[in-house]
């Protein structure tokens, strides 16, 4: 039998307002039109802008979809005037600029990670990133030190290992976190030389869906936001069943499905598609954006994101051979599932599903 906590209320199929979703095709049109590369400026701001708005009205109390139907039809507007202007058009047909091969996308994922998170303090790394932890899974009933304590802990995708640090400080005998990439991990292993339980973390370069250690090799693994952004998800859930050792524990955090977040990430997404990667970074940057917001940024519109049902990923967790799901429901303040599984009012127009966390057995 698997224990499952789940949400207050059953979440429908589908519940994403049928306006939102015809106001940003009316936009995603509007993009294709502009088949030139002068239009990248237009584009990239309209992007941008859009992104921004979400900040605030997503934050902001009452029915969020006109509100979102009123700023992608704008966008639309300004985008389809550029247009009629005819002033950039003409000049720089667009050319093939492939940014949609996953495996490409993958690594600019991690090449982002590594340049945004290797700037921040000690702080945040070692103490900010350690009350995270303690307090969601306090919120869900769970102590992490007992959690972790004694254990060999796998962070398959630790960016710059700031959980893989919390992780040892919380008891764990020996944290091995791999990534694929290579500044982060070489952030990880400097950062780890500045406290006495560094001497139980260990940083290698490897990828999620090609784990370098042999079968059953850890008691647990951590995946934390990672899998839905790599070239192959069921694959990274395949090597976890295949290192974590019989008994041994998994916890995940992948992202569900059926909100507006959805919508307005795979908009922009497919908005952006034809701008080069690192010109919009740097043009990110030259606005005076902060780092940390570049990286959600980029993520928003170049992540490969892969944004799966609550059923299909627990389908995927149970063919993989875990049992004993527990559905982590509750959080911090600033958590989306937080949000959703209290009820506060549009949250689910605004989130679906939310985050999708998970503890379970390997069998």
């Amino acid at each position: 039998m698997n224990e499952m906590t789940t949400a207050k209320a059953a979440l429908p199929e589908d519940t994403i307002d049928p306006r939102a979703r015809v106001a940003a095709e009316r936009f995603l049109a509007a993009v294709a039109s502009l088949d030139d590369r002068t239009y990248w400026a237009s584009r990239m701001f309209a992007n941008v802008n859009l992104f921004l708005w979400h900040l605030d009205a997503f934050a902001a109390e009452g029915d969020p979809v006109p509100r979102f139907v009123e700023a992608f039809d704008a966008a639309t507007g300004h985008l389809l005037a550029a247009r009629a202007s005819e002033v950039c058009g003409g000049h720089f047909p667009a050319e093939a600029y492939d940014t949609e091969e996953a495996e490409a996308r993958e690594s600019m994922v991690a090449r982002m990670f590594s340049d945004v998170w290797v700037d921040m303090t000690d702080e945040v790394y070692f103490d900010e990133s350690h009350r995270f932890v303690v307090d969601r899974m306090a919120a869900n009933g769970i102590d992490a030190e007992a959690l972790f304590a004694g254990k060999t802990v796998l962070d398959a995708g630790c960016g710059s290992g700031k959980f893989s640090a919390a992780i040892a400080r919380l008891g764990a005998e020996e944290v091995i976190g791999i990534d694929i990439g290579e500044k982060g991990i070489a952030f990880a292993t400097e950062q780890a030389k500045k406290v006495d339980y560094g001497t139980r973390m260990r940083f290698r370069h490897g990828s999620a869906h090609d784990i370098p250690l042999p079968d059953g090799a850890v008691d647990m693994v951590w995946s934390n936001g990672v899998i839905h952004l790599t070239a192959d998800y069921d694959g990274c859930v395949a090597e976890f069943a295949r290192v974590i050792r019989p008994g041994g524990t998994l916890f995940l955090y992948v992202n569900g499905r059926f909100g507006l977040y959805e919508l307005l990430f795979e908009t922009l997404r497919r908005a952006s598609i034809g701008i080069p990667a690192p010109l919009f970074q740097h043009f990110l940057f030259s606005l005076g954006i902060n780092s940390g917001r570049v990286y959600w940024m980029m993520c928003a519109f170049y992540g490969p994101y892969q944004w799966r049902a609550k059923k299909e990923v627990e389908a995927l967790l149970q063919a993989a051979g875990f049992t004993d799901l527990r559905q982590l429901t509750r959080g911090i303040g600033i958590d989306q599932i937080e949000l959703v599984s209290q009820g506060v009012p549009y949250a689910r127009t605004k989130y679906g599903e939310a985050q999708l966390k998970y503890l379970a057995t390997r069998t």
